[in-house]
């Protein structure tokens, strides 16, 4: 039975849940925009940074009970001791390769009919990020040209080196011992980024991507 996995618990196989709904968010863009006084129209300023920036979005999820209504209010409690007030991995079996990252809240209970019913809200990130970290390893003897290619959200790679090697990104190049580390100014946009890297060992990138 398909559901939704909250941190460590399975809305069906660990909590007894059956998903009616699920309302997935849109986040909202963080607008700036600066009003010109006696002039027309105003400055848009929302692309500042290169690209909009999100607020956080609700995700709901609806669920009714599959337990004995003499249990309603000891399965409520199981849920609510669960997930409520948590911050966690929020993971729809629909969408198994991506997961929101926001804090849960249970609603109230309702019972009609013999039927409980019971609904989840996420406080979540704007972005759905990739269950697993997307790895790109590269063997360098000299110069190497290498591609990353990323989704929506920018991010910063960690990198792990055999040897010691030198970066070049955009207008910037850094020299780096052995070791793994970050170059915060080697933020990975959306689409193909090229680094140049020079040495003669190993490379490694690690990040993880996000989509809207």
């Amino acid at each position: 039975m398909k559901g939704i996995t909250f941190g460590n618990y399975h809305s069906y196989k660990d909590l007894k849940l059956l998903l009616t709904s699920k309302e997935i968010g849109t986040p909202a863009v963080k607008k700036n925009k600066i009003d010109i006084p006696g002039g027309d129209g105003s400055i848009d300023l929302t692309d500042f940074f290169g690209e909009p920036k999100y607020e956080d979005v609700q995700h709901k999820f609806e669920f009714t009970t599959i337990e004995p209504q003499s249990d309603f209010l000891s399965q409520y409690s199981q849920v609510k001791n669960a997930i409520h007030g948590r911050k966690v991995r929020i993971i729809l079996d629909d969408d198994p390769t991506f997961f929101y990252w926001g804090r849960c809240r249970v609603s109230n209970f309702t019972s009609s009919k013999g039927i409980g019913t019971i609904s989840v809200e996420c406080d979540c990130e704007p972005y759905k990020y990739k269950l697993n970290k997307t790895v790109v390893t590269r063997t360098v003897s000299g110069t190497a040209d290498i591609t990353l290619t990323n989704s929506r959200k920018r991010a910063v790679p960690e990198i792990t080196t055999t040897a010691a090697m030198t970066f070049v990104f955009g207008d910037g190049s850094w020299a780096k011992a052995a070791g793994t580390f970050t170059i915060p100014e080697l933020e990975l946009a959306e689409g193909n980024n090229r680094v140049t890297v020079t040495g003669t060992g190993s490379v490694s990138f690690a990040w993880n991507e996000g989509d809207l």
